[in-house]
C-alpha cells in the first residue's frame, strides 16, 4: 500500500476550503440561514483524535521496538504486542482519519473565513465554534497523516519478503 500523497491531501483541504466558503455564499445571496458548526462538531473531531492515538500508540511502540531489536538483538520477550490484521486495522483508521480530516476541516476553515471577512457571523457563537472545528478536523488529518506512517515497514523488509517468495523474477 501506498503512504498518503500530502500534496494531494493539501489540495483537498484548499478545495474543501473554497467549497465551504461557496456553500455559505449561496446560502447568503438566497437569504436562507446559514448552518453553523457548534461546539459538538469540535468535541467529536477531537474524540476520533483520541481513538486514532490509542489505537495508533500500541502500533508505535510495537515498531520502535522492532526497530531497537533490529539494531541490537535479543532474545528477552518483547514488551510490546500487536497482531497484523490490528495493525492493519490501525493504519486503514489512519488513511479514513487523514481524508476525513482534511475535507471537514477544509469545508469549515472556509466557512469560518467567509463568515470572519463577511462580518456575517456572531464573533462568539458563529466564528470561533467553526474556527475550532476546523483545526480539530486539520489536526485530524495531520495525526491521520502520521499514524500512517508509524506502521510503515521499512523497504528492505518488503524486498526480501518478495524475493524469498519468488515474485517478480
Amino acid at each position: 500500500m501506498k503512504p498518503l500523497n500530502v500534496p494531494i491531501l493539501v489540495l483537498i483541504l484548499v478545495i474543501g476550503a473554497g467549497f465551504g466558503a461557496q456553500m455559505l455564499e449561496a446560502l447568503a445571496s438566497r437569504g436562507h440561514s446559514l448552518p453553523i458548526a457548534g461546539w459538538l462538531t469540535t468535541l467529536v473531531l477531537l474524540a476520533l483524535v483520541a481513538v486514532l492515538l490509542v489505537n495508533g500508540l500500541p502500533l508505535r511502540r510495537y515498531m520502535l521496538e522492532s526497530q531497537e531489536r533490529k539494531e541490537h538483538p535479543s532474545f528477552a520477550p518483547r514488551r510490546h504486542q500487536i497482531d497484523l490484521p490490528t495493525a492493519y486495522r490501525t493504519v486503514l483508521l489512519a488513511r479514513a482519519c487523514a481524508y476525513t480530516g482534511v475535507v471537514v476541516g477544509g469545508i469549515f476553515a472556509g466557512q469560518a473565513l467567509f463568515l470572519l471577512l463577511t462580518g456575517t457571523g456572531d464573533p462568539l457563537q458563529g466564528i470561533l465554534p467553526t474556527a475550532a472545528a476546523a483545526i480539530a478536523g486539520i489536526v485530524l488529518g495531520v495525526l491521520g497523516v502520521i499514524v500512517e506512517r508509524w506502521g510503515q515497514l521499512p523497504p528492505e523488509d518488503g524486498e526480501k519478503s518478495a524475493e524469498g517468495a519468488g515474485v517478480g523474477g
